[in-house]
């Protein structure tokens, strides 16, 4: 137990421009039960300078890095967290939704469960109802499909989201955060199956108050398929490399072959550029991997 004057949490939420719905999620941090909280805002290099109201949020922080991906991104802002004081760190996408006791809430779960990650189960906003991602546990499936489990209680799990994310301080400086091969897309799930190797644990919790709706990929709506689909094919690679052994190994880099031949049909009448479909599969497998 962790007594609740003791919590610093520092909410992050990572921006490539969509400041429309950056708005938005900061005008909900202003109406929440608790202002037990820092926010800062960390773009990744957006090619437009924020709107000025971005600035006008108290509790809020308004920092620019250079565009060096999502993990780098994070990162840079989980340090800035950290040294002034951070205990615990809140991951959250910009394009969420959530209730006006989201952070009475985590505050309450932090102080119960000090040294867990942890994460909610995310909705789709426009069918609140229904599960856009849970986490759950890894299996050959995980690099292809989005865990869709409504979990109804407490649950220890091997992989949690990163669309809402919660790290212990300490946890985060002794994995080093996000690994930034990843430049954007499955460094949530590497972050999960790290905290565990080092005898961390990682759960979710399917409290009301906590749960998320995401509006998906904000950054890239209107931006076609491809756009995101070349970073997921690349860290989708560098995942599979460093996370299955052996015979899991084969079938995953088999099953990729499979799953982006369904994303090419799928995708038409648009078509991926040649060049950079082909980088993003040659990053993904000649980036070094931990040993």
């Amino acid at each position: 137990m962790l007594h609740r004057s003791d919590i610093r949490l520092y909410v992050i939420i990572p921006v490539y421009e969509n400041w429309e719905d950056t708005l938005e999620c900061l005008r909900m941090l202003q109406a929440q039960s608790s202002m037990q909280f820092q926010v800062i805002v960390a773009d990744d290099g957006s090619p437009s300078p924020p709107p000025e109201p971005i600035h006008g949020f108290a509790f809020a922080e308004y920092t620019r890095n250079s565009n060096r991906g999502f993990a780098a991104n994070c990162n840079a802002a989980a340090g800035d967290a950290i040294a002034r004081g951070a205990t615990h760190l809140l991951f959250l996408n910009n394009d969420t939704s959530f209730s006006f006791g989201f952070i009475e809430c985590w505050l309450r779960t932090v102080a119960a469960m000090p040294d867990a990650v942890l994460s909610p189960i995310v909705y789709w906003f426009d069918k609140p109802s229904e599960v856009w991602y849970s986490g759950g546990d890894l299996t050959i499936w995980i690099p292809f499909f989005k865990l869709r489990r409504e979990y109804r209680e407490l649950t220890e799990v091997d992989i949690v989201s990163g669309c809402a994310l919660l790290a212990p301080a300490d946890h985060w400086r002794r994995l080093g955060g996000f690994d930034q091969r990843y430049r954007m897309y499955f460094e949530d799930v590497d972050f999960s199956l790290r905290a565990k190797a080092m005898g961390g644990r990682a759960y979710i919790v399917p409290d009301n108050d906590l749960k998320v709706r995401h509006k998906v990929s904000g950054s890239f709506r209107c931006a076609g398929t491809w756009r995101q689909q070349y970073l997921m094919i690349s860290s989708r690679l560098i995942f599979i490399r460093t996370h299955y052994h052996g015979l899991k190994k084969c079938i995953c880099l088999g099953l990729s072959c499979v799953h982006l031949a369904a994303i090419l049909v799928l995708s038409l009448p648009e078509f991926p550029k040649a060049r950079l479909l082909w980088r993003s599969i040659v990053d993904g497998f000649t980036v070094k991997t931990a040993s």
